[in-house]
C-alpha cells in the first residue's frame, strides 16, 4: 500500500497514556492539530482514574520523587487553578533516614508527619541496624552507575551490605523504584535512580504523593490544552499504522482510513505489534523495536483500598509497612471524598509491588489480610466501611539486567515511538513516560524541519 500525501498540519498520537498525552501537548504547543486515539474510555494508560461502585480511584498508587523534574513540570505550566488542584504533598524525606524520621515539607504544601506517632496511629519502622553502611555504597558517594556491570542484579551489587540494612532499605527501595525484586532487578538502573534522588539537592529525595487522581494530574489537563489548540481526543477508538512513506503515514480503523504527516505510537510494549500493523512492522526500525518489546516480562502492582468510618492518624502521607503482605501505605485523604461510600471518613491505599505469593490470594482474602496487617501495626483502627483490590497485571516491564529497550523517536518514515519502556536511564515510571513523550515530539518536529529543508 502506498500512502497518499499526508496533511502537513495534522498528526496523530496512538495511545493516551502519560507518554502519548505529553507528546500530544508538545506538538499542539508548536501549532500542530493533534488527534489522540485511545482504545480505553479514560486517558492515562497504566496510570489512570477508575470508577468502582461509583468511587473514583486510581488503577494503582504511584509514588514520585522530588528529582523527577518532568512530571511536576508538565502541570506547573497550566492555569493557576490547575496548579492548585494538581499540587503534591511531600512525605518522609531522605532515603537514608526514612523510617521513623521527621518529615520535611515539599512543594510548599504541608509537613508530612511527626517523629512520635500519636496513640493508635499507623507508624513507620525505623532503620535496621547497620543501615548507615549504605552510604558508602551509594552512587552519589563516588560510584558511577555506568561502571556497574550490565549483568549485575541489585542483590549482587549490595551483597556485602549487612542483611538487616539490605532488607530494611535497599530491597524496599528497589521494589518501589523498579517494581522488580532485588534478586532480579538491574543494579545499573537502580543506581541511576539512587544517584538522581541522593546526588542533588535535599528536595530531590522527597517523596511526592499526588493529591488528585492520576488522570486529573496530567492526562486530562494536557488533553484540554491540546483541544484548545484545535486537537481532539478520540476515546474507545483504537487505531493502527498500516503504511509508511516519506510523505505520509496511514492509520486506520474499520471503515475509517486517514493519511497524516506523522504518527506517535505511544502504547504499552505488549500492544506495539497491534498498533503498528503488519506492513509497518516489517520495516527495519519497527522490526527491531518489536523484537525488543517481545522479550519483555511484566510485573504487577496490586493496590488494596480500605475505607474507614473514622479518621486514621498517620505520621506521613506515605509509610513503609512490614511486607506482610502490604509494602507501602498511602493516605488518600487528598482524593475525592465526595465519591467515597456512605459513612467513609478516611481512605487508605496499601500497595504490593512485583510478583509474589499475594497473587495467589482471592481479592477478598487479600483485602482481609491487609486489614489484619494494619490492625496488628496499629491496634484500635476504626471500622472498615469499604474495600476493593485493583490489580494492574502489566503495570511495568521487569527491569532486569542487560534488558534491551528501544529508543524513543523515529522508527520509520512518519512513525515515532514513545513509552516509559523507551527511556534509556529510568525504569518504568511516570517520569520516564513523560520524558519519552517529549523525546518523540522532538523527533517529529526535527523530521518535519529536515523535510522542509530538503523540499526548499
Amino acid at each position: 500500500m502506498t500512502a497518499p500525501p499526508g496533511d502537513r498540519r495534522r498528526v496523530a498520537v496512538i495511545g493516551a497514556g502519560w507518554a502519548g498525552c505529553t507528546a500530544a501537548l508538545e506538538l499542539a504547543r508548536r501549532g500542530l492539530a493533534v488527534t489522540v486515539y485511545e482504545q480505553a474510555r479514560m486517558p492515562g494508560g497504566r496510570a489512570r482514574r477508575v470508577v468502582v461502585d461509583g468511587v473514583a480511584l486510581d488503577n494503582g498508587q504511584h509514588l514520585l520523587i522530588g528529582a523527577y523534574r518532568r512530571v511536576p513540570g508538565r502541570h506547573r505550566r497550566g492555569p493557576r487553578r490547575r496548579r492548585r488542584r494538581a499540587r503534591v504533598a511531600a512525605a518522609a524525606a531522605r532515603a537514608a533516614a526514612w523510617f521513623g524520621s521527621p518529615a520535611r515539607s515539599g512543594c510548599g504544601v504541608a509537613r508530612a508527619g511527626a517523629r512520635h506517632p500519636p496513640p493508635g496511629a499507623v507508624g513507620a519502622r525505623r532503620l535496621a541496624p547497620g543501615a548507615p553502611a549504605l552510604a558508602a555504597r551509594l552512587p552519589g558517594a563516588g560510584r558511577d552507575p555506568a561502571a556497574i556491570p550490565a549483568t549485575a542484579t541489585v542483590a549482587d551489587w549490595f551483597r556485602d551490605l549487612p542483611r538487616a540494612a539490605f532488607d530494611g532499605i535497599v530491597a524496599p527501595l528497589c521494589v518501589a523504584a523498579l517494581n522488580t525484586l532485588p534478586e532480579e532487578a538491574s543494579a545499573r538502573v537502580f543506581a541511576k535512580v539512587l544517584d538522581t534522588a541522593l546526588g542533588g539537592s535535599r528536595t530531590d529525595s522527597d517523596f511526592l504523593v499526588p493529591t488528585t487522581d492520576l488522570s486529573s494530574l496530567l492526562p486530562e489537563p494536557a488533553l484540554r490544552q491540546v483541544a484548545a489548540q484545535g486537537g481532539q481526543l478520540r476515546p474507545a477508538r483504537p487505531r493502527r499504522c498500516v503504511a509508511s512513506a516519506p510523505t505520509a503515514v496511514t492509520v486506520d480503523r474499520p471503515r475509517d482510513t486517514r493519511a497524516l504527516s506523522d504518527v506517535v505510537v505511544a502504547v504499552g510494549p505488549h500492544q506495539l505489534a497491534q498498533a503498528l500493523g503488519a506492513r509497518p512492522a516489517d520495516l527495519p526500525g519497527c522490526r527491531a523495536a518489536l523484537a525488543m518489546a517481545g522479550a519483555f516480562a511484566y510485573e504487577p502492582i496490586v493496590t488494596v483500598y480500605l475505607g474507614f468510618r473514622a479518621p486514621v492518624a498517620m505520621t506521613a502521607p506515605v509509610m513503609r509497612l512490614d511486607d506482610r503482605p502490604g509494602q507501602w501505605l498511602f493516605d488518600r485523604r487528598g482524593g475525592s471524598p465526595t465519591t467515597w461510600p456512605a459513612g467513609t471518613t478516611t481512605m487508605l491505599a496499601v500497595v504490593i509491588s512485583a510478583h509474589g505469593t499475594h497473587q495467589r490470594m482471592e481479592r477478598e482474602a487479600l483485602a482481609a489480610a491487609v486489614e489484619a496487617q494494619l490492625r496488628r501495626l496499629a491496634p484500635g483502627l476504626p471500622t472498615v466501611t469499604w474495600s476493593r483490590v485493583i490489580t494492574e497485571r502489566r503495570a511495568t516491564y521487569a527491569c532486569t539486567p542487560g534488558l534491551a529497550r528501544p529508543a524513543p523517536g523515529r522508527l520509520a518514515p512518519g512513525i515515532h515511538l514513545a513509552g516509559d519502556y523507551t527511556d534509556a536511564e529510568f525504569p518504568a515510571t511516570l517520569e520516564a513516560a513523560v520524558r519519552s513523550g517529549r523525546a518523540a515530539a522532538t523527533g517529529v518536529l526535527e523530521a518535519r524541519a529536515a523535510a522542509d529543508v530538503r523540499s526548499a
